[in-house]
């Protein structure tokens, strides 16, 4: 017997360079659209990997240059926690750097969370809940869906009668 979450799906095991070329296709065509890119994010370890990613693809110069908020005091205490231990994790020694980049942007308070309502495009905008069902994604998604030009990137499993799986 054997518990998993993917167990009923063949997947490629793309390395690290890889999946971070992909991410970075996805985050320049959301851009090129004009308007915010949401990521709704589980706040441990899925975030840190993907600041981490989009660190490396700003640095590269694979991406515009583009603010990225991080909207889950959670997750900005894990990072922290992540960005203190980087020596120990695998693939991630310089991580404590990346994750203080100059374009990322912590939210710690609600009312610099609801500010970002105001912006209608061009930002990166990371929050929890991964699955859509609670936390400030929710309110990032009511300001954002509405418009044609604004993307949602969802980098996690979405599990049965979730917001996030409820997508159409």
């Amino acid at each position: 017997i054997l518990e998993a979450t993917y167990g009923d799906r063949e997947r490629d095991d793309l390395p690290l360079s890889d999946r971070t070329a992909r991410l970075g296709m996805e985050i320049n065509e959301a851009l090129a659209a004009g308007g915010n890119l949401l990521v709704p994010a589980f706040a441990v370890e899925r975030t840190q990997e993907l600041l981490y990613a989009i660190a490396v693809l700003l640095e590269q110069g694979t991406i515009s240059p583009a603010r990225v908020y991080l909207d889950s005091p959670l997750a900005i205490r894990a990072t922290e926690v992540f960005a203190r231990h980087c020596g120990e994790l695998i693939d991630t020694p310089d991580a404590a750097e990346l994750f203080a980049h100059p374009h990322f942007h912590f939210l710690q308070d609600a009312d610099a969370s609801r500010a970002l309502a105001r912006i209608s495009g061009g930002v990166i905008i990371v929050a929890a809940s991964g699955m859509c069902d609670a936390g400030r994604i929710r309110h990032h998604l009511k300001n954002n869906l509405w418009r044609r030009d604004a993307t949602v990137l969802f980098i996690g499993y979405q599990v049965p009668g979730t917001l996030g799986k409820r997508r159409t």
